[in-house]
Parts: structure tokens; sequence; C-alpha cells
């Protein structure tokens, strides 16, 4: 028979449910998986053997065989959602007991008593092993003492081995759960690594750290971590992870339990803040130390990154734009010019600079430079940019006005800013400047636009300088 387009959507492959009774592949996961096994196999062995025996009542034996399905199904939820609560002990020890009282079968109590005890040791600490043994041994050695009582002796012979195999057990889950959290460790350290190889953004580096930092916490009640930074006004909180108290947002610092200074040899970038409804655990606090050591390691490189790139795009005399940066937004412009938005060019020499570096010395023609890029900074919008193209050559591109015409009325105020007198190494100046204006008129391309700025700035130079030409 043809199986229908709908069975074949709502059938699990086989091989999905194979591989959804795979153990684990984690050691301590795949350890708690084998006891699981084996626990569950004793109950269901101790099912048909005490239905089977008449020495206990109907009812003691379905009492028992009710037990058995509860403990079951309480093992394997805990083995899902990897915890056990304290207080469920007591309540395991005397659902054994019902099993070995209606089973009246000493055999059956003891391999239970081992199984269970081999299982509930690999949960929780050592306090919680501890609770749960005497529970279990108690509710069996009752058990025991009311249904088979000249058996008592024995069972207690071959109990001997119960309370090293729950220190047995104890042991092993604590062992394991350490090298699962180091793996854990280990797995943020890697994922931070890769991350702050690839990113150079101080804000994406204090989202990653903080997410790392409440990773390391490994599940702590209430876990939190951020990040500050100190600014005029005191520390603030750049970055947070988890549940981070509104106090501390407001700026009350008393629910910090780590505080970690994020500092290189010659920059304090903030401090590392974690905390919890539960004090951090020991083991954890080299981890946030080497967490913070790796953050500032980023934000050393990132600071570097940004550094380099500053210096790719901009004159390194006076900061403006350099030649490739001015390129890169002339060609945006354009291309938004070509959907309506006006763009215009403007190409500034200075006039007579040479005689300022022959007279006055380099130095002295340097700050008279800075001075200009300052003035130019100064006299334009934010869209728009101001870049040096070499020696005494200024550009500045204006970029969305309102009109073309605005283009020359821009070139007039930038030109009476840079030609008011100034003082430069105790030497009063007075700069000239020639300004060439080019406006986007269907131009093929930025290297058009740049042409006829140029032609137009030497046409003023021509005129008579310290004048504003525009380009026909």
């Amino acid at each position: 028979m043809a199986v229908g387009l709908t069975d074949q959507a709502t059938m699990t492959p086989a091989p999905t449910r194979l591989r959804r009774m795979a153990p684990p592949r984690r050691l301590g996961a795949r350890i708690r998986w084998l006891f699981l096994i084996f626990i569950l196999f004793n109950l269901g062995t101790a099912v048909p053997r005490t239905l089977t025996g008449d020495l206990a009542p109907l009812p003691w034996q379905l009492a028992a065989v009710a037990a058995a399905l509860g403990l079951g199904w309480w093992w394997l939820r805990g083995y899902r959602t990897g915890t056990f609560p304290v207080w469920a002990a007591p309540i395991e020890g005397v659902a054994l007991g019902v099993i070995g009282y209606g089973s009246h079968n000493w055999l059956i109590t003891l391999g239970l008593l081992f199984a269970a005890v081999s299982f509930r040791g690999l949960y929780g600490t050592w306090r919680h092993a501890l609770v749960m043994t005497v529970s279990l041994f108690a509710a069996s050695v009752a058990a025991i003492a009311l249904t088979e009582p000249a058996q008592l002796g024995v069972f207690l012979q071959q109990t001997a081995g119960v309370p090293p195999l729950a220190l047995f057990t104890a042991a092993v889950a604590e062992s394991t759960r350490r090298q699962e959290q180091a793996a854990a460790r280990e797995r943020v350290f890697a994922r931070l690594g890769s991350t702050l190889v690839t990113t150079s953004d101080a804000e994406a580096i204090g989202r990653h750290a903080t997410d790392a930092a409440q990773e390391l916490l490994g599940g702590l009640a209430g876990g939190w971590a951020a990040i500050t930074r100190n600014t005029p006004e005191g520390q603030t909180v750049s970055t947070v992870a988890g549940p981070v108290p509104a106090a501390l947002l407001a700026g009350d610092i008393s629910s910090v339990r780590v505080t970690l200074t994020l500092r290189s040899d010659k920059q304090l970038y903030g401090t590392l803040m974690a905390g919890g409804d539960v004090p951090i655990p020991a083991d954890v606090l080299p981890s946030l130390e080497a967490l913070a050591a790796q953050t500032v390691l980023g934000l050393r490189n990132a600071e570097h990154a940004a550094d380099l790139r500053h210096r790719a795009f901009h004159d390194s005399l006076t900061g403006l734009a350099n030649r490739l940066l001015l390129r890169d937004h002339l060609e945006q412009a354009v291309a938004r010019a070509r959907r309506g938005s006006p763009v215009a060019l403007l190409l500034i020499d200075l006039d007579g600079f040479k005689a300022v570096n022959d007279t006055y010395g380099h130095a002295t023609g340097d700050q008279l430079l800075v001075a200009v890029a300052q003035r130019l900074r100064d006299g334009i919008r934010g869209a728009d940019t101001a870049a040096r193209l070499g020696g005494d050559e200024f550009a500045v591109l204006l970029d969305g006005m309102d009109s073309p015409d605005d283009a020359v009325l821009v070139a007039g105020r930038l030109l009476a800013s840079l030609q008011e007198p100034l003082t430069v190494s105790g030497v009063e100046l007075a700069p000239r400047g020639s300004v060439g204006v080019a406006v986007w008129r269907d131009h093929a391309d930025a290297d058009a636009l740049m042409h006829d700025a140029d032609t137009a700035m030497y046409a003023a130079k021509s005129a008579g300088r310290s004048q504003v030409s525009v380009a026909a």
C-alpha cells in the first residue's frame, strides 16, 4: 500500500528514532545513561517477580508495582532534567521500601538498593548523596526486617559495600562534572577567541565578553555579567548579559560579587562585573580572570585596528580625510546624485604657501595647514567631507545640498574664513586661497567631476587668486 504525502510528513524516520536511543557523546552523560539503563532493567525485572510471588497480600503487591513504575518515571525524569531535589530522597526511600515489602524478596530489594545508589549517587552534591544513601538504606532495612527478619543479617552483610559505592559514584559524578565544566569553559574561550580575531568593534567585543562571562558562571542561579566604562559622569554600564539587577543599571554596585578591571599598560577600558543570587564558586574566578585578560587583549587589538584604519584613510598632519577616503565618499555621492541629490566638489589651493615655508620654516607651514584644516571642519556640515589632497591642496565634498547654488555660497564663506588673519608660532599670517567649484550635472563619473573642479580652481588662480571660480 502506498504511503500518502500526509503520512510521510508525520512519520519519524527510523534513523532519527535510533539516534534518539543512542547513548550521549559526553563522558558524564554517557555514564548516567548506562546507570539509567541498569536501574530501569532492575525495576523491570522486579515487577514480574513481585506479581508472581505469593507471600505478600495482593494489595501490597500492586502497591509495589505502582511504586516501581513511579520510581522508573521519576528517575527517567531526573535523568532528562539532570537534577533531583534533596527532598525527594526520603520519598524514593519509602517507594523502595514499599517494593521490598510487596515483593517479600530480600534479593529484589538488595538489587534495587545497589542499582539506586549507583544511579542516584551521580546527581547532586556530597550532601545529596549522603541523604539519598541513608534514605534508601534505611527503607530497605525496614522492609527486610518486616518481611524476612531471618535474612536481615545476610542482607546487612551483603550491603556492606553500599556506603563505599555511594562514595565512589559521588566521586565519579564530581570528577565528570569538573571535566565537563572544564570542557565547557574551553569551548567558551575558543568561541570568544575566534570572535576577537574577526571582530574589531569594541561594543561587539563587550557583548561577546559578557555573554562568555555568563556562560562561565555555569547556570549559577540569577547569574549575570556586565561591562562598565568610565565616563565623565562616572561608571556607565555598556553591555550586559543575564538578569542584571536594576540597581546596578542605576549605579548601585552593592549586588556585584566579582569585579575585574579591564586595563592595559596605557589605558583603562572599564570593568567586568559578575554576580548572582548565590556566591560565585571559587573555581570559576580563575576563568573570569582569564576572560578579563582575553577581553583586554581584544580591546587593544580593536583599538590598534581602528588606529590603522584611521591612518589609512586620513591625513596624518591635519586629521582630515585623505585622497583615498575622499574618492570613496565622492563615488557614493555621485551615485546619490544620479537619483536627484545635489552634489558639489570644492578644490582649495592656498596661495603663497611656499613663501611661508621659505620664510618661517616648515614647522610654521605645518601649523598653518592644521589651522586651515580646522577652519574647514568648522565651516561644513556633518554630512560633508573635508580632505587634504597633499601639500597645500584641500577639497570639500558637499553632499545633499538643498540647491546647487548653495555650493557657491559655501565656497565664499569658506574662503572668507580661511583668509582671516591668525597667529602661528608667534607670527601673524593672512592666508589666501583659490577655490574651484564643480556641481554635478550628469557627469560621467567621479573623475569627471574632479577634473571640472580642478579646472575651475586653476581658473580662480589665473583670475588673480583669492577667488571663487565655478566650472561651466
